[in-house]
């Protein structure tokens, strides 16, 4: 588990979004999410969270692993990358020691499984926070979700979703640069 120290510099940094109910970290990345078909983060991301880490204390053992020595932040890399889902059960879990940085859609897929047991109301409003502070690939979460559990879900709120967001970085976004 994280201090509540370091969950209060997770929640004010501008460009992590993070839930202490789950074991998994998203990083804001770029506005041109909707042309990228790739569900990996970024040399940009990585960077911008292994640095953040740093601060805390964290090292860099290897190319998908900073630790503290007690808490390990893995930074999986797709076996995959062109239109599937990264998405695993892992990241439903409650944290323990270690958790998992992941893209903005993959963090998106998180809150629509969740939404099947908490509801549409609670899902829609965490994948709207999610939205304001790291816009995701609405179009792909919801395609490369066919045939899955979450299918009907990701379709019925396409359209809200999709205007919410393209409101978020017409007026938030607009002049932000990539990581």
């Amino acid at each position: 588990m994280f201090s509540n120290a370091l969950i209060d510099q997770l929640r004010q940094d501008k460009n992590l979004y993070y839930l202490e109910q789950y074991p998994i970290i998203t990083v804001y990345d770029d506005n041109f999410y909707v042309r990228n078909d790739y569900d990996v983060l970024s040399r940009g991301q990585r960077l911008y969270l292994i640095n953040f880490f740093k601060l805390y204390g964290y090292q860099q053992k290897s190319g998908k692993l900073v630790t503290d020595g007690v808490n390990n932040i893995h930074f999986p890399k797709p076996k995959h990358t062109l239109a599937l889902s990264a998405y695993k059960s892992d990241y439903r879990q409650t944290p323990g020691e270690h958790f998992y940085v992941v893209s903005p859609s993959t963090f998106a897929e998180v809150l629509f499984y969740e939404m099947l047991d908490k509801g549409s109301e609670w899902g829609m409003q965490q994948l709207k926070q999610l939205i304001d502070t790291c816009p995701y690939n609405i179009e792909l979460t919801r395609d490369i979700n066919y045939r899955t559990p979450i299918e009907d879900i990701t379709k019925q709120t396409f359209k809200e979703l999709s205007d919410y967001q393209e409101n978020v970085v017409a007026e938030k976004f607009k002049f932000k640069k990539t990581l």
